[in-house]
């Protein structure tokens, strides 16, 4: 079994205010496009000035990165380089992912009987379609198994008290 760690909104908090700047730049230039803002963005910056969600990094870093994979979806390969050097500028081993914009997590990697830790609903259906194992993060409503910390479901003894109430 494989752990896949979603990074934004699980890892790093790169998706408060992300699209602050958009909406003040759009009122100037009504044809900015999402896409071609998300693009052109100092992916850089951002990751780096982003907040780490409940200690995810060092967590991550305790833990054997064997079976524990991030896995995140990317609008650029600056934005992929951007994660990647941060990652490991900190010390984290992990495999990084990389999913393309357009593209779902279950159509880069093969979901069967492996986990998606991931704060994002949709992505989970999507998992869980395929026979994954989806385990939703954060504190909102979701009908998978939810956690607050990467240390349940990396830690294997909390894991299988998790499981069992799948």
């Amino acid at each position: 079994m494989i752990k896949y760690i979603d990074c934004d909104g699980v890892i790093l908090d790169t998706e408060t205010g992300l699209f602050d700047e958009y909406h003040e730049t759009k009122k100037d230039n009504p044809s900015l496009k999402k896409r071609q803002y998300l693009h052109d963005m100092d992916w850089e910056y951002w990751i780096w000035q982003a907040g780490v969600l409940n200690d995810a990094v060092e967590i991550l870093k305790n833990f054997d990165p064997k079976n524990v994979d991030i896995l995140t979806r990317v609008h650029s390969l600056n934005e992929a380089r951007a994660k990647i050097n941060y990652f490991r500028n900190n010390g984290v081993r992990n495999n990084v992912i990389i999913v393309p914009d357009g593209m779902v997590k279950s159509s880069v990697v093969d979901p069967f009987q492996n986990v998606l830790v991931e704060d994002s609903n949709s992505n989970l259906e999507d998992w869980d379609s395929h026979l994954g194992i989806p385990i939703f993060y954060g504190d909102k409503e979701s009908i998978y198994p939810t956690v607050t910390s990467l240390e349940t479901v990396l830690d294997d003894e909390k894991f299988k008290s998790l499981v069992k109430r799948i």
